[in-house]
């Protein structure tokens, strides 16, 4: 073998040799890069896994939080149904009591003396028969608020010198047939007046309304004067 030869054959060695160490190199580096993404994609693991468990440790914080509040609404609700149903119970009881003081009442109104109620209503229409409106205000409550009824000797004369001619009580009995709040607290009577209103004339116009000719039916509610102990009117109405 010539010294040629041996050269090439060298060569062809030695860049055979340089070949192994380069591919050597990048296996190395290549090793060396995977070990470092497997380290970053650990370590990325590890932070997602951290944050996993943070939010995980978030929610069962929550999670105890809204537990507590859902015991705590429902407690509350509990305590709420409780206290409806008592005072459902309550109602129902006062609503039995309320009906026994209607029954009470009425039996009562029933059995009320109604003649010195009588008397007074028909003094009261004896002095409007009479002109005597002074002795009328009389028998007319002080706490009237019925327009038919004035508290003012003047204001009496004025409404019922014109309306009235002659007036007499016929009869009167016990009203019972409303058991409404209004009407359960009064004293009411259903009297029946006979009535002769005064002929229109230019000098003598008739200009109220309160009673007809002939037959009147009224609805009077009577007050206790609690001072005197004496029974007033204090209602004059055409209906109840």
């Amino acid at each position: 073998m010539d010294i040629n030869m041996k050269k090439f054959i060298i060569v062809i060695v030695f860049v055979f040799l340089i070949a192994i160490l380069i591919s050597f190199n990048y296996l190395l580096w290549d090793r060396e890069k995977q070990i470092e993404s497997y380290q970053n994609m650990k370590q990325s693991n590890n932070l997602t896994i951290d944050t996993l468990s943070e939010k995980m440790t978030n929610l069962d914080k929550l999670n105890k939080e809204l537990a507590t509040k859902v015991e705590t609404l429902t407690n509350d609700n509990e305590a709420m149904r409780q206290h409806s149903t008592k005072l459902n119970n309550e109602n129902a009881e006062l609503r039995k009591e309320i009906s026994a003081r209607k029954a009470l009442i009425i039996a009562l109104k029933k059995t009320l003396n109604i003649s010195p109620m009588n008397m007074v209503i028909k003094k009261w229409t004896e002095a409007i028969a009479a002109r005597n409106y002074e002795s009328a205000l009389n028998f007319i409550s002080k706490d009237t608020s019925d327009k038919t009824l004035p508290k003012d000797v003047k204001e009496l004369k004025e409404l019922y010198y014109n309306e009235i001619k002659d007036i007499k009580l016929k009869a009167a009995e016990p009203y019972i047939e409303l058991t409404d709040e209004e009407h359960i607290k009064k004293i009411q009577l259903k009297a029946v007046f006979e009535v002769v209103k005064p002929e229109s004339t230019e000098d003598n116009k008739v200009t109220q309304n309160i009673f007809v000719n002939g037959t009147n039916e009224k609805y009077i509610t009577m007050e206790l004067n609690l001072y005197s102990g004496e029974w007033q009117i204090l209602e004059l109405k055409g209906e109840p």
